[in-house]
Formats: C-alpha cells, structure tokens, sequence
C-alpha cells in the first residue's frame, strides 16, 4: 500500500499513476479541497511550439530561479514535461487551443483550460482517483515513526497505520502570511512532520509573493499572470504606469520584481491598479475573472486594486528528481517539496507542470529505491527543538510574520521574528508546525545576508557571489 497525503494536483496525479501501473493506493488529506491547485488561474508552462524547446524553458526557469536553481532538475522538469501532460490528455483531460504568455516567459508555452486551470485539473483529476477505486480519506497527519532512518508508520487523528511507504504533497505555507492567495490549509504542516522524522528542509527563506491579488469586499482572488500577458498593465494612483520604473520589462517582469515594485509603491502612499482595458475579448478569454468582478459591480472597463500577497513557497523538504528524501520511505512531492527546480523564484506556471511530472514519474522508482544523500551545496543547521515553550496561535503568527518576514525584510525585523520563535514546541499540532516552519524561514533569511529571487533585504539590496548556489539546509538536532 501507498500512502499518498494530500489531495492536489502532486498528491491525487501520484495516485492516479500509481494505481494505473498496477500499485495499492490510498489518499488521505487535511481537508479534501486540493490545497493550492484550485486556486491556480494560469496554466502549465510545456515547451510544445515550434520556436520553442526544453532548452529554451530551462534557460528561463534558470534566469528567473536567480542562481539558485539544479540545474540537473530544471532539465529533468523541462524535458519530461511534454510527456506527462500527453499522459494526462490520454486519461482524458482537455486543454483549451492556443499557448499563453506569462512574464519570465520569452515564448508562448502555458497550456491552459480557460482562465481556471488549476480548478479544472483538480476536478478532474479528483474523479479519475475516484472512478479508479483510489480510497480518499479526510484525516490528519499528525506524525511519522521513523526507526533507523526507516518510515515504519503514520500517526493520524484517527490513529496509527503501518506503512513504509509514504507520499507527502501537503503544499506550502503561504497561509502564515495576512496577506495571502492560499487557503487556510497551507500552514506547512508536512514540512514539518518531515522535519521531526529527520528529513532536511531547505531553502526556507524563498516565499514567492504574488504581485496581483485582490479582495473586492473581502473576497480574496488572484488576478492571473496571464492577465498581463495578454495586455492588462499596472498603474498607480497617479494613473502612472510604474512597473517600467522597476524593469525594462514593465508588467511581464517576474514576480519577485513586481512584488517589490508594487510594495514600494504603496509605502510611498500610491495604490495600485490593474487596468485591463487593453485586453481584446476579456470576456471570452476570462470568463472567471469576468463572473468575479460582476459579483461586486465591476466590469473590464473599471481598474481593479490589487497588492502583493505570499502565493507558493519555492523551499521545502529536500528532495532528489526521484521525489525522494533522507529519510527511507518518505517521498515529497509538489510545493511541500524543494526539489531546486525553482530557486530563490518561481517561473510563472512551473508549479502545475512540477507536481504533475514528479505525480506522473514515481512510479518508476517506488520499487528501487535511492535516497538523498547528505548535502554537499551549502550550510547545514542542526536544530534542536524545546521541551517548553508556548504555542502561538496561526493569526498572530500570520501578523508576525507579514509584518517581519514579508516582501522587504531587514536584520532587525528577522531577528524579532527568530526571537519570537526561539522556543518551538515539539508537541506536533497546527500552531506549533506553524511556528517551526516560520522560525526555520526566519532563521534562513537572517543568515542570508544578500538579496536574491523572493528574499529581499533592504539591509543587503544586492547579490552577493559567495551566496550563489549555497543553500541553507535544516535537519533536526534531537528528535524527542
């Protein structure tokens, strides 16, 4: 039996594949509503044209992951793609005609099913699982047990289950943050199960902030990349198209770029708009974007405000191209996972096409096993965790940590935070995987003294040479 935990596009297309070549599967998550994969407005980003290939979307993943991006997984992504998503037309989904632009992208390459692909793949997806006879099961992973480096069970809410074989694609933790695209599920839990059975996490300090979210009263939606692609641009509330201030590329910028842009934007007193008059046929092309400005009394002819807010996490539990961690038996894949190919920030729709291809591939290896060996790239922090220590509840560590671990940081605000999460309880709940996650985010970019891809330090604005390519690598010091 396989264990697969979550319930998103990296969970239920590791189920499918699996139970199609012929595995024993079982899906258990948290809540079954697909964490981030919903939410997901663009599409998948597959090198399919003729003026375009694998090279080419592995430059530009490299370009964007700003030096910190494996290169050896990067390849791997960018040329498996085409295959797994061939595959999932085989089981019968249907993308819409036609390839879209995202910024970082330098081709038309994100395929896409209207403007709500990530919705559609969940569903069906969801179905097939269902339709195969795949058990999903809401439950919660509270812990693993892990005896000489080997997972031997998992502890659920309900209780315990022996298996030696687990799956984790429980996604990130952009819901720590106020300002957020994700649902309240994201809160890093699988990360930090993994960290207490032994597995490294890294690269912790690179939270990816999506430029354009908005909240017509109160309704939090993401305002798709592909929006600007096809012409919709960003202007202040001096009716100043600004972006061009920031980079050359003005709207088509990566995500990083135009976080901080819009963030000082708004420090110096300006609001921001997205202005979406340029685009020929909105309703046809955006027909959710459409039906949600109609909820609340606008129209494509009206500018929409819009501001940063933490969308996916680039780091996670460390893992080969093979989905597989330090710890035998646990496999990680989708946002819980860091497999490099993002780096210090994500290219615009590599996150569909990461979960589906890592989904779609381990099958190959759940029988031959190989592991992650020890690091050899970088720093790594034993850590150790307290006997004491009092839980903070997940509002107040979502404040903390939009308020000290946002889109601009600086060594006063992250040594509040790693002071405020000095003392991590080990008792496993919400709360206390919440402020271990965060303590190892904040800890992270406190020793990163340089500015690179999601982590900007105003204390250190530029790139420093001796940090490229170093990550930062967490493993537990004393497992209690």
């Amino acid at each position: 039996m396989m264990i697969v935990v979550g319930s998103g596009i990296a969970g239920l297309s590791s189920a499918v594949f699996l139970k199609k070549e012929g595995y024993n599967v079982k899906v258990i998550s948290k809540d079954v509503d697909g964490g981030s994969t919903p939410i997901a407005k663009g599409g998948m980003a597959v090198a399919i044209s003729r003026d375009d290939s694998p090279i080419i979307h592995a430059e530009d993943t490299l370009k964007t992951g700003d030096g910190m991006c494996d290169v050896k997984t990067v390849e791997y992504v960018t040329s498996k793609a085409k295959e797994a998503v061939e595959n999932l037309i085989k089981l019968g989904f249907e993308f819409d005609k036609g390839l879209r632009l995202e910024g970082g992208h330098s081709k038309r390459r994100v395929m896409h099913k209207t403007d709500e692909t990530g919705r559609e793949l969940y569903f069906f997806l969801l179905k097939k699982a269902k339709e195969m006879g795949i058990p999903i099961i809401e439950d919660t992973l509270l812990s693993l047990k892990v005896k000489d480096g080997k997972v031997k069970s998992l502890v659920l809410r309900s209780g315990e289950v022996e298996e030696d074989k687990v799956i984790l694609a429980t996604g990130g933790y952009g819901f720590l943050f106020k300002f957020t695209s994700n649902q309240p599920t994201n809160t890093g839990d699988g990360m930090a199960v993994a960290f207490r059975s032994g597995a490294y996490l890294s690269d912790m300090e690179f939270v990816q902030f999506h430029p354009t979210v908005t909240a017509l009263d109160g309704e939090v939606f993401l305002m798709t990349e592909t929006l600007r692609g096809e012409g919709a641009v960003l202007v202040n509330s001096k009716g100043e198209r600004f972006t061009l201030n920031y980079d050359s590329r003005g709207e088509l910028a990566p995500r990083d770029v135009l976080s901080r842009a819009i963030y000082i934007e708004y420090e110096k007193g300006n609001e921001v708009f997205m202005d979406l008059s340029g685009i020929e046929c909105f309703e046809q092309k955006f027909p959710v974007v459409n039906a949600y400005l109609k909820r609340h009394g606008l129209t494509p002819k009206d500018k929409i405000k819009v501001f940063p807010g933490a969308h996916f996490v680039d780091g996670g539990i460390r893992v080969n191209i093979r989905g597989e961690t330090n710890v035998v038996g646990l496999y990680a894949v989708g946002e819980v996972s860091d497999t490099g190919l993002h780096g210090a920030n994500r290219l615009a729709s590599n996150s569909l096409i990461e979960g589906l291809v890592f989904g779609y591939n381990i099958s190959n290896y759940v029988d031959k096993w190989e592991g992650l060996g020890d690091p050899e790239d970088g720093i790594i922090e034993r850590v150790n965790l307290s006997n004491g220590g009092k839980t903070i509840s997940v509002d107040r560590i979502r404040e903390i940590n939009w308020s000290y671990l946002g889109v601009i940081r600086n060594g006063e605000k992250l040594k509040l935070a790693s002071n405020i999460y000095s003392a991590i309880p080990s008792c496993p709940s919400e709360e206390s995987n919440a402020m271990l996650v965060s303590a190892l985010m904040a800890r992270s970019a406190l020793m990163r003294e340089e500015s690179r891809g999601n982590h900007y330090r105003e204390d250190f604005p530029e790139k420093a040479k001796s940090w490229e390519g170093k990550r930062i690598y967490f493993i537990i010091k004393k497992n209690y």
